[in-house]
């Protein structure tokens, strides 16, 4: 929907664009009037023309018929259809901006939605598998605890680690249940029973901070608008200052008149006339309006210097979080197979009575930590590579 509204305002700022334009075309206008009067003895009015001479002498008529179409063309106007053309323009390239950048935003959330019903489908494995060993250990303690090899409290501990893990997978199954279902509303998609397939996966990729610092300074959005809308205030200016100067614009129209509705008959006439319109006193409206344009345009200016920092901090923290992510993956991404290891190692010790029952639940507390902690650090490096793109201002 997001994308939708996007589209719609481009489509809004471009018809206001083509209004604007109409600004330099003549506007063309056409009336008719039915003038219906009582008599009045020794009054004059317009009626059937009784003279052909220059000077034209009317008889009282009690009806009267009017047809009129105007033209009228602005010819100076001190830059006010210019800016306000320009404006416009600006408008539409802001608009497009808003567009890319509500682009990036449902691009980054769509990603950001689908990493974390990723990593919430490999919470409840880990959460699925870490039940299921410890349900197998109970098992075991529960047939040493029959042949007088274990005591009952070893059981019971036992009994408590299941329920514990228990617990965990139940909450692991309703936050995928939640992640899901939040990946469904971002894409908008009215079958809510769904599926979806990947993995979290790990690329690793060179990322220079001073090539993402230059790719953010040239293309990013908000930076994009800001200058965008330096430009219209700019031009605000312009077109403010300009209210208390002179217009010039040509006009004309041509009339026919009739006293009765016919075909023939008719007296035509047209006039035109070149119209000088200088605003004397406005009561400092003007000047005050441009004080204002130009105050406007000051704090823009603030903006987009706040603007510029803000996205350079914003860039520095993705990079900072992509490297952090990175070395995270790396230094988890063999604890996992070395906890494995430890846990097998440790049922068999169990087995044979060499190891004690706390010794391999912390074996399993440590795989599934291990299993936890990569598979985190796998989300966070995605994440933190969704980040780094957004903050660049690439739209992929």
């Amino acid at each position: 929907p997001q994308i939708k509204i996007a589209e719609q305002k481009i489509l809004s700022a471009k018809a206001k664009k083509r209004e604007a334009f109409s600004g330099y075309l003549p506007n063309i206008s056409g009336s008719a009037s039915y003038i219906k009067r009582k008599e009045v003895e020794g009054a004059s009015a317009l009626s059937g023309i009784t003279s052909v001479s220059p000077t034209f002498r009317f008889s009282f008529a009690d009806e009267m018929y009017d047809n009129k179409l105007t033209l009228t063309q602005p010819v100076f106007t001190w830059g006010k259809i210019y800016q306000s053309n320009r404006q416009a323009t600006l408008n539409y390239k802001y608009t497009e901006e808003e567009y890319r950048k509500t682009k990036q935003e449902v691009i980054y959330k769509t990603k950001e939605a689908f990493y974390r019903y990723i990593l919430a489908r490999q919470m409840v494995s880990i959460s699925k598998e870490a039940f299921d060993v410890t349900e197998a250990h109970l098992k075991v303690i529960e047939k040493f605890y029959d042949e007088g090899r274990s005591s009952s409290y070893d059981v019971s501990r036992a009994k408590v680690s299941l329920a514990n893990t228990k617990t965990n997978l139940i909450r692991a199954e309703n936050d995928f249940n939640l992640a899901k279902q939040s990946l469904v509303n971002i894409l908008n998609i009215k079958e809510k029973d769904v599926d979806f397939s990947g993995d979290l996966e790990y690329v690793p990729l060179d990322i220079d901070l001073d090539s993402l610092l230059n790719d953010a300074m040239n293309s990013r959005p908000e930076l994009n608008q800001i200058m965008l809308l330096e430009d219209i205030s700019k031009s605000l200016v312009k077109l403010t200052s300009a209210g208390n100067k002179p217009n010039i614009a040509v006009t004309g129209y041509t009339e026919w008149q009739n006293t009765k509705w016919e075909t023939k008959g008719w007296y035509n006439t047209w006039t035109t006339m070149a119209i000088l319109t200088v605003p004397i006193f406005d009561g400092f409206s003007t000047f005050q309006k441009t004080k204002q344009a130009k105050s406007n345009l000051e704090q823009v200016k603030l903006s987009k210097e706040a603007l510029e920092e803000g996205i350079k901090l914003e860039v520095r923290a993705a990079y900072l979080n992509y490297k952090q992510a990175k070395e995270s993956i790396e230094a988890n991404k063999e604890n996992v197979a070395t906890a494995k290891e430890n846990l097998d190692t440790a049922q068999e010790r169990y087995k044979l009575g060499l190891m004690s029952d706390i010794e391999v639940r912390d074996a399993q507390f440590a795989l599934t930590q291990a299993e936890t902690n990569y598979t985190q650090a796998l989300y966070d490096y995605n994440i933190a590579l969704a980040s780094v793109e957004k903050a660049r201002g690439i739209t992929k």
